[in-house]
């Protein structure tokens, strides 16, 4: 019985999406909200992401069975989260409810400490001597670790130092700059094929 899980790490920075069947990878985009002036352009752009990816599946992939994962809202992050953030990102994430929605997809969420425990296997900051944010290290050394870092490296030619690794690309050690958003929604649909004992999983439908 085959699988298809969405991944997405939802948000108004920066969304990457991640589409994997039966664990290989078989798309990854970032959004990047280039041209955006305000939110509302965002949720229009994931909208219109969101019904390119869903219709290239339909077309092309013969899944038995599709479900789309985003990260969990937060409501603690060392206090409480304002209601702003709390309304903007629950707009967000009702966008992509409203359109997995006209293609039949139930959209589940999972908190983050747990996709990090269960398929990075911690979910403790790593410091590293790369300058890259040690919340976000140890779910790229983990793509790293698995032959995926080519997938979610950004070639850069800025004169900075600070988190830019150089990486193997047709050959060529080439400066990049790491989209750690795409590694989090490569892990978040990873975890959609855990043993459904270790999910914990909640079905979105507000």
């Amino acid at each position: 019985m085959s699988k298809l899980v969405i991944g997405i790490d939802e948000s108004y920075t920066r969304t990457g999406i991640t589409v994997l069947i039966d664990k290989e990878l078989y798309s990854m985009q970032s959004i990047y909200f280039t041209g955006c002036k305000c939110n509302t352009d965002k949720r229009k752009a994931i909208r219109k992401t969101l019904y390119e990816i869903l219709d290239d599946i339909r077309m092309n992939c013969n899944a038995d069975e599709i479900k789309c994962i985003i990260e969990r809202i937060r409501t603690f992050s060392g206090g409480h989260m304002s209601a702003q953030y709390l309304i903007t990102t629950g707009g967000l994430i009702t966008t992509i409810i409203d359109v997995m929605h006209q293609y039949n997809v139930p959209v589940y969420s999972v908190d983050t400490k747990s996709w990090k425990n269960n398929i990075i296997g911690d979910s403790k900051p790593l410091n590293n001597p790369y300058g890259i944010n040690p919340n976000k290290y140890p779910t790229i050394l983990y793509l790293k670790q698995n032959g995926l870092l080519k997938y979610i490296a950004e070639p850069y030619k800025g004169r900075g130092e600070k988190g830019v690794i150089k990486v193997k690309i047709d050959g060529k050690r080439v400066p990049c700059k790491i989209n750690d958003d795409l590694a989090d929604s490569y892990c978040i649909a990873m975890y959609g094929f855990l043993p459904k004992t270790k999910q914990k999983l909640k079905e979105e439908k507000f």
